[in-house]
């Protein structure tokens, strides 16, 4: 299973939507949200052989918020080689010897792991019970050893939004709006993590205290807004966090609401939001209310983004 750096693998290459790599490679075996906010991860198990006595192993493909593939994560025991060199399933100190024999810059991460940061390869961490790296994951983009940011609140700001926030629609949440600066936000909404996001924006915020995650353009203004537990937040009268994403449905169609229905998530197109939750399955708790900047123009809200809601 030779892997081509910066392409993907055969039957889902990097830059396919969801939907061609479903149709090439059949539905996944299940589909989930990393993350309370993520977008959906696709898993499919894999037999190592294409015989019933193989090692099935796990490939986890990860999607951007258009849709679009932008990375794969192989899991041992896949027989996964670069340049012959086997990955998986060998000592770690021997697979890196052999990559920087073979010409490859190696480092280490300050997270976890060892990176081919030209490559955009990362061979994931070491664990008891597996004999070497545990899985290999592989991104369209080269690999970035970002440092975490934290940073304190400002002024002895508490978490502002950690109250009953309101969906104010196609503009933001509670007090945070799309367009706000960073600096006012974290003034607002206190301390937190910085980070790069892979995909979707320049920067991140993650407010831990208030249950919010922003992301931001070049420039540093808010183009996307996650609010999670524990913050509440509603939409005209209809409760959206940590109740079964079918009573939130029924509550907003009471409600004359519209309500587009997708893969794990409601779209509320006259208020430009998402309310996702962590897998397809009608009893599972809402995880996450999330609006973002309009994204080209012309359609309706939602048009052509069935199974996102994060671009409309």
């Amino acid at each position: 299973m030779e892997i081509t750096p910066r392409s993907g693998m055969s039957g889902a290459r990097f830059g396919q939507k969801r939907a061609s790599v479903r149709a090439a490679r059949g539905a996944p075996d299940t589909a989930f949200r990393r993350g309370a906010e993520a977008t959906l991860t696709d898993m499919y198990v894999t037999d190592a052989d294409g015989h019933e006595d193989g090692d099935d192993f796990l490939e986890f493909l990860e999607y951007d918020d258009a849709d679009v593939l932008h990375a794969v994560e192989v899991a041992s025991p896949a027989p996964v080689t670069l340049d012959g060199i086997r990955l998986l399933g060998r000592p770690a100190a021997e697979v890196v010897a052999e990559l920087r024999r073979a010409g490859h810059e190696v480092v280490a991460q300050e997270a976890d792991g060892w990176a081919l940061p030209a490559l955009g390869v990362v061979l994931g961490g070491t664990a008891q019970d597996v004999d070497g790296f545990e899985s290999v994951r592989l991104r369209a983009t080269a690999v970035r050893d970002d440092a975490f940011e934290f940073f304190e609140p400002s002024g002895g700001a508490g978490p502002a939004a950690a109250g009953p926030a309101e969906v104010v629609a196609h503009r933001g949440i509670g007090p945070v709006r799309l367009g706000a600066a960073r600096a006012d936000m974290r003034r607002l909404l206190g301390g937190g993590i910085g980070s790069v996001p892979e995909f979707g924006g320049a920067r991140q915020d993650n407010f831990f205290a208030a249950g919010v995650v922003l992301t931001y353009d070049a420039d540093g203004t808010v183009v996307r807004i996650a609010f999670m537990r524990p913050a509440s937040v509603g939409h005209g009268g209809v409760p959206l966090l940590g109740r079964p994403i079918h009573d939130v449905r029924a509550h907003a169609l009471a409600q004359r609401m519209r309500v587009v229905d997708r893969e794990a998530e409601l779209f509320f197109p006259d208020a430009g939001f998402s309310v996702l939750s962590a897998r397809d399955a009608v009893d599972v708790p809402t995880t996450a209310v999330v609006l973002a900047a309009r994204q080209g123009g012309g359609g309706e809200a939602g048009a052509g983004n069935a199974g996102t809601g994060l671009l409309w």
